[in-house]
Formats: C-alpha cells, sequence, structure tokens
C-alpha cells in the first residue's frame, strides 16, 4: 500500500477502498472514481506496483469474498480504513529512525519529485486528478538543493565602501 501511494500518489481513502474491478491487469492500469473529488482517474499499474498487489493477493491477503482489495488482517476481514495506512506507514518510519509523518506526504513527494525530474506541472496535477493547477501547487514544494546550485559564489569577493559609507 506505501509503493502504491508512493509511486500512484493515490490519496490513503482510495488506496483503502481499492476493488478488484479497478485494476486492469491486462492494460497495465488503474481506474477509479477518486473519493474526495467524485472525478475518475486512469493511472499506469508499473510492474514494481502490480507484483506488489498480486504477491499480497496471493500470500497476504485473507482468504474471503470480499470485493476489496486490501483487507484487515483479523475478522471481520472488510476493507482497511485510511488509519490503519497511517499507522502501518509510520511504524516502519519509526522502525528506521525517520520521524511520524501524515500519509499525504507521499502525495506531496510524488508532486514534487515529479516537478524536480521536469515533468510539466499539467501533467503532474493530472497524475494528482486535479482539475485545477492551483491545486497541485501545494503539493509542489521548494527545490532548495537545486536552488543552491544556481546560486553565485561569493567566496574571495570583497565588500567595498562606497563614497557615502555603505557598502557596494
Amino acid at each position: 500500500m506505501i509503493l502504491l501511494a508512493t509511486v500512484t500518489g493515490l490519496r490513503e481513502i482510495d488506496i483503502a477502498g481499492l476493488r478488484f474491478k479497478d485494476i486492469d491487469w491486462r492494460n497495465g492500469e488503474i481506474k477509479i472514481i477518486q473519493s474526495k473529488t467524485e472525478e475518475s482517474i486512469a493511472l499506469p499499474l508499473t510492474s514494481d506496483v502490480g507484483r506488489a498487489i498480486h504477491d499480497y493477493i496471493l500470500n497476504g491477503r485473507p482468504e474471503s469474498g470480499h470485493d476489496s482489495i486490501f483487507l484487515r488482517v483479523y475478522a471481520p476481514f472488510r476493507e482497511v480504513s485510511g488509519g490503519i495506512l497511517y499507522g502501518q506507514f509510520n511504524k516502519y518510519r519509526v522502525k528506521v529512525g525517520l520521524p511520524i509523518c501524515p500519509f499525504h506526504d507521499l502525495r506531496r513527494s510524488l508532486g514534487s519529485n515529479m516537478v524536480i525530474s521536469g515533468v510539466p506541472v499539467t501533467t503532474v496535477a493530472q497524475v494528482l486528478g486535479h482539475s485545477d493547477i492551483d491545486s497541485t501547487k501545494q503539493y509542489i514544494s521548494l527545490d532548495t538543493k537545486h536552488l543552491k546550485e544556481c546560486a553565485l559564489d561569493f567566496s574571495g569577493i570583497e565588500p567595498q565602501k562606497g563614497k557615502r559609507g555603505g557598502f557596494q
């Protein structure tokens, strides 16, 4: 589920509600109606995400006739909640020494990384399921690392006093 969020940018509520009918294995797509916007979105089912979901269905998913892909571990076997995703995500973060953070940060990270990689903001908006680019802007963090590369190096330059006593 964490890999799915990282690669696709899907919201935790949409991951929790993912159904078997939402995955088109033959064409390699995930097609859902987003819970928040009620807009349809189609995203690529990458091979790594496809393998992870396949492995979960065959080896980790409890036996159930429920149409949700991701189920609670204990009976009654029903779809997981967004809270479970948040808890699992942060359990692993703490385990590797990282601070707790919102699950939604995976979505922000995807948007930022796409822009840093040169993907147009309009495409990022489509991937995140935004109909308005202004909604996407809040997901794109300032890329300070690359901004520093553009900054001028002033080492070895001495400021000089001007006529009025100020520095030039």
